[in-house]
């Protein structure tokens, strides 16, 4: 089977915040992510012929306040390849489209970024009234939340709640095991200079938390932030006349068999995430012990417990007792997990920072979190409920 992705690798990174001053636009953050990457590259802006994101355009303020149409006129890109959409493989979604349009010889450099607003659009709605956006009495919910919202599921906290609920019921795991994982990114969020949050964290702190739905409390949630995070796809060839090595993508997966649902999934302890990490591996000779650091989504704590699983780090209901009192996942583990923060301390910026983060570590830029032993294979996975994606680099000599 020939592996197309292997034609691909990433070759620059940026990140504009993550902050929550909201003192700049989230076409300055992008712009300032972009050139960053670019001169990670060591590329210009001439040489980038295709433009990626996700999801696109959305209703959600703050949820995609960067249309592609933006950034290719503000840097006046000559493209020969584009796109953004929402019905995707999760966050990620932009990476795999962008490795394939590589791949297939549609473009050889490609900007792929994720911008979010969602902090200072939350500032500005509190205290409005319903008829400014807030849901209210005369407010219309149709599609997917039609069938949400009527219990009360406001928001992605929610049908998560219920995932983690069943997790516990079906496999014995408790909140100290949830906690390990916010703990754990706090601790290394501590060390890097790009995290929201640095201050120390404790399992008191974490039990004694304010519930946001129960068994999820406040720590076990990502952070909204302002902050945009762009990444260069390109083509491997063009690649290796860049400044540093390549990160080539030795497999991705999208894959989704079971229903595209957040509360109707065939099982409620494993979501979208067991489709995408089955196939992943199918797609290389690599296996999970190869992996020398891994970025997992963590919007929420029990999600990354579910990948941990669903990519073979541990059997089927065994992640609470992987992670448990987080020697395992810490930085001097034997797999460094979330090793800038996650979104749960760093900020959420839906697995584009978690990725950011792999490709770091992959170049030795870690400073003071670097993960020893120069690693050299990275997995990165992002999304919840029907949405997954995952991405297996390894750094090229």
């Amino acid at each position: 089977m020939q592996i197309l992705e292997r034609q691909a690798a990433i070759t620059g990174i940026g990140m504009s915040g993550p902050s929550r001053r909201a003192d700049r636009s989230p076409l300055q953050l992008t712009l300032d992510a972009t050139l960053e990457a670019l001169a990670d590259a060591g590329l210009k802006r001439e040489d980038i012929d295709g433009l990626s994101s996700w999801p696109g355009m959305s209703t959600t303020p703050g949820m995609a306040p960067v249309p592609l149409r933006e950034i290719k006129e503000s840097l006046g890109l000559k493209l020969n390849w584009s796109a953004a959409a929402a019905e995707a493989p999760g966050q990620l979604g932009a990476i795999l489209n962008a490795a394939m349009a590589v791949a297939s010889g549609q473009a050889r450099h490609v900007l792929c970024f994720r911008s979010l607003s969602q902090y200072t659009e939350q500032v500005k709605s509190r205290g409005k009234a319903p008829s400014d956006g807030a849901l209210g009495k005369a407010a219309r919910v149709d599609g997917l939340m039609s069938w949400i919202r009527p219990f009360n599921g406001l928001s992605a906290a929610h049908p998560i709640a219920l995932v983690a609920a069943r997790h516990m019921h079906e496999y014995g795991t408790t909140r100290e095991q949830m906690g390990a994982i916010a703990l754990n990114g706090r601790r290394n969020a501590m060390l890097n200079p790009r995290a929201l949050y640095r201050e120390p964290l404790t399992m008191a702190d974490y039990l004694s938390a304010r519930m946001v739905s129960d068994p999820l409390c406040l720590y076990d949630c990502d952070a909204p932030i302002d902050g945009a995070t762009a990444i260069i796809v390109s083509h491997i060839d063009a690649a290796r006349d860049l400044r540093k090595p390549p990160l080539r993508i030795e497999a991705m997966s999208g894959a989704l068999h079971g229903r595209s649902s957040w509360d109707q999934f065939d099982d409620l302890t494993s979501m979208a995430a067991r489709d995408a990490g089955r196939h992943l591996w199918e797609r290389t000779d690599l296996k999970p012990t190869d992996v020398d650091v891994a970025n997992l989504y963590d919007g929420f704590s029990v999600l990354t417990m579910i990948w941990l699983e669903a990519l073979g780090f541990c059997k089927k209901g065994e992640s609470g007792a992987f992670v448990e009192g987080g020697r395992r996942i810490a930085l001097e583990g034997e797999l460094p997990l979330n090793t800038g923060g996650g979104q749960l301390s760093a900020g959420r910026l839906h697995g584009f920072g978690l990725l950011w983060e792999s490709c770091t570590q992959l170049w030795g830029e870690g400073g003071d979190r670097q993960v020893a032993g120069a690693p050299r294979v990275a997995l990165t996975a992002a999304g919840g409920g029907p949405l997954a994606g995952c991405l297996l680099l390894t750094r090229d000599t």
